[in-house]
């Protein structure tokens, strides 16, 4: 009978073991991005800590937010690990206080130099590696909890979260590969609608110039049903379906209009309507289902229902088939696969700070490193990782034995001999070698 060991000693000396050992292919990303430098040249950002220039402080936070750390104060397990740090040039990680003091000196300047870094680098990625000729922007907002004295958390408006204080941030991607566009931090108690429309111009600016407005689409939930954003958008040209707010009237139009039945037993219908303040009459689609016998599939439906039908309806301005709108909308439920992420796999809920511009920051440090790992999945990964969540990423590749030693005057990292994405390991470090950025 095998038996296991039977002595053993313990040596605390080797400086330069990891469970990191993977994060060498995004450091080697990164550096091709050359983001150190970016980072140096356009963040300005006074030196007040002798031990940590700025950049190194950004990295590390980026690096950390990557790594799949769920809270600024679980830093302590890089301070000892030795590959990691010899990946982002530090002699040691910047511990919970020293991150936390450098998130509180940072400007509103100084943010609005990280997003105008993070725009200019998804400018440069956009069209790789094909070009596009359409945009599907989709939006949605998500209600973060806190605990604590945070500044402008407030009570807000979502049921489910009735009586805690909450920041209520907006979120924008790009539906064709779902790249993160444009993220706004806001106050627990802002409506979803809040802020839209400048919103939605930040949005409209960062699109390629060289594409007409009419090839940019817009989805979004019955939060964003209002008055001023869909006349913003039939005044700039964009394609949009939003989802109707159950108001008395629009759920009796949506009953009385006439229906098509299609095969799979569905029905679909339209109608004309001017609601109360608008300047004029929309167009309304409908589509209903019978409600199912199952009781447990019938609470789960989320439309308006009577007795025999449940109903979804939207407003738009597209001209296709009702029944093309509502598959057009029906795919923006990756945005809630993206969300979940954000929540879960990074450390979106995990707000590190009470004072609010801090928030800001780390907010948007956070969407860039989301948006780093989406280009590194795109340009050096199988396409089959392209919506893979970071979760999968970490699992596959970061998250992997390794030492590094130096023979021969050249470093060496060594990985497990039986790892059993070595192949894809190694050809994503060959498509980093060739990837040129102008």
């Amino acid at each position: 009978m095998a038996k296991g060991l039977q002595t053993l000693h313990l040596s605390f000396i080797d400086t330069h073991l990891t469970h990191f050992g993977g994060m060498i292919l995004l450091q080697r990303f990164c550096s091709r991005l050359k983001l150190r430098w970016l980072i140096q040249k356009y963040i300005k950002i006074p030196q007040r800590n002798t031990s940590y220039p700025p950049s190194d402080l950004i990295l590390a936070l980026l690096y950390a937010i990557m790594a799949g750390l769920r809270r600024i104060n679980k830093t302590e397990i890089l301070q000892y690990n030795g590959v990691f740090l010899s990946l982002l040039g530090l002699s040691r990680f910047p511990d919970q206080s020293t991150l936390r003091r450098f998130l509180k000196r940072l400007s509103p300047k100084t943010i609005r130099q990280i997003v105008a870094l993070h725009d200019q680098l998804r400018a440069k990625l956009f069209a790789l590696p094909n070009p596009r000729t359409t945009l599907v922007f989709d939006l949605d907002s998500v209600v973060l909890t806190v605990y604590g004295k945070f500044q402008f958390a407030k009570v807000g408006y979502n049921p489910k979260k009735h009586g805690r204080r909450s920041y209520h941030p907006l979120l924008c991607f790009e539906a064709h590969l779902q790249e993160f566009w444009h993220g706004s931090l806001r106050r627990g108690d802002a409506a979803t609608s809040t802020g839209v429309v400048p919103f939605l111009k930040i949005c409209l600016a960062k699109a390629p110039p060289t594409m007409g407005r009419s090839r940019i689409r817009f989805r979004g939930d019955s939060g964003f049903f209002a008055k001023k954003v869909i006349e913003f958008f039939d005044s700039v040209g964009c394609g949009y379906a939003i989802v109707a707010k159950e108001y008395r009237t629009i759920k009796s139009r949506a009953r009385e209009c006439r229906f098509q039945k299609l095969r799979n037993g569905w029905e679909v219908g339209e109608f004309v309507y001017k609601p109360g303040p608008w300047k004029r009459p929309h167009r309304f689609v409908v589509v209903r289902r019978p409600i199912p016998e199952d009781p447990v599939e019938a609470q789960q439906l989320t439309l308006f229902k009577d007795r025999k039908y449940a109903y979804h309806v939207l407003v738009t301005n597209l001209k296709t088939h009702p029944w093309r709108v509502w598959r057009f909308y029906a795919r923006r439920a990756t945005i809630e696969k993206n969300i979940r992420e954000l929540l879960y796999d990074y450390p979106l809920a995990k707000i590190p700070t009470e004072d609010w511009v801090a928030n800001v920051a780390f907010f948007q440090i956070l969407l860039f490193a989301f948006n780093i790992v989406h280009w590194f999945k795109r340009l050096c990964l199988p396409r089959d990782y392209l919506y893979a969540t970071l979760d999968t990423i970490r699992t596959d590749f970061l998250v992997l034995p390794a030492k590094l030693t130096n023979t021969g005057h050249r470093n060496l990292l060594q990985l497990p001999k039986d790892y059993h994405y070595r192949e894809l390991f190694e050809n994503a470090l060959k498509k980093i070698d060739k990837l040129r950025f102008s």
